[in-house]
């Protein structure tokens, strides 16, 4: 791990990951809770990392949130796909989380920033870094689709954009399957700049979602009346992504 520069500091190892996560995951197993402090040169990438409460190793779910997100925002949702087997890894990314001034234009940084997280990871006894699928929400979608480029990590399988729009960097490399979630009445990121992403891929096992009267990702959480549907054709996604959804 030094030799890419990374500082890497556990800020926490608890045996649940807060209320909102553990009422998701009502009857299974309490995740374990890790936050690490990345630095990829100036930028500093604070990691959440959900994963079951075991010594296997684990498939891995790269999750990237949008402009003023964070990691904990989406426990409850994260905590399904752990209680399926997968451990979550979702960094802070440092110009678009929630607790600085946002700069949208970084953006374009971020799927470096989602690389050098997994390679920081390499050496974890819990990640299974051959099986990786990438997950994120808006500008975490257009995260997602910017790892898809030529000569992409060996280890991404498979991708989810949920409400994200096409990267400026261009699509490449083994094609992998690729899932489009999006809101067709969604006010931030119009359903068309989500048809576009779609349209410019150019891989063949490809899938876009509607979700009927969904606005900018309210279907994520839970008591929303679309989450049940969004929430099981993600997981269905991830536990089979060659699959038709």
């Amino acid at each position: 791990m030094g030799r890419l520069g990374a500082v890497v500091v556990l800020v926490a190892l608890l045996a649940g990951c807060g209320g909102s996560a553990a009422r998701a995951n009502t009857g299974a197993p309490q995740p374990t809770y890790r936050q690490l402090r990345l630095m990829r040169g100036d930028r500093p990438l604070l990691t959440t990392i959900w994963s079951p409460a075991d010594d296997h190793r684990h498939p891995v779910v790269l999750f990237s949130h949008g402009l003023g997100g964070l990691p904990a925002q989406f426990a409850p949702i994260a905590a399904t796909w752990v209680a399926a087997g997968f451990a979550v890894v979702a960094p802070a990314y440092p110009h678009t989380n929630g607790k600085v001034k946002v700069d949208a234009h970084d953006v374009r940084n971020q799927p470096a920033d989602a690389e050098f997280v997994l390679r920081s990871l390499a050496e974890d006894p819990h990640l299974d870094l051959g099986h990786v699928t990438a997950v994120g929400f808006s500008a975490g979608g257009t995260t997602t689709l910017g790892l898809l480029h030529p000569g992409h990590l060996p280890g991404l399988r498979a991708a989810v954009s949920i409400a994200g729009r096409r990267p400026p960097a261009k699509f490449g490399g083994t094609p992998v399957p690729v899932l489009f979630l999006h809101g067709d009445q969604d006010p931030t990121v119009p359903i068309a700049a989500g048809r576009a992403a779609f349209a410019a891929l150019p891989w063949p096992a490809k899938t876009f979602v509607t979700i009927p009267g969904g606005r900018h990702g309210g279907y994520l959480n839970p008591g929303n009346p679309d989450y049940p549907r969004a929430q099981a054709t993600i997981l269905a996604f991830l536990r089979a992504p060659d699959a038709k959804v």
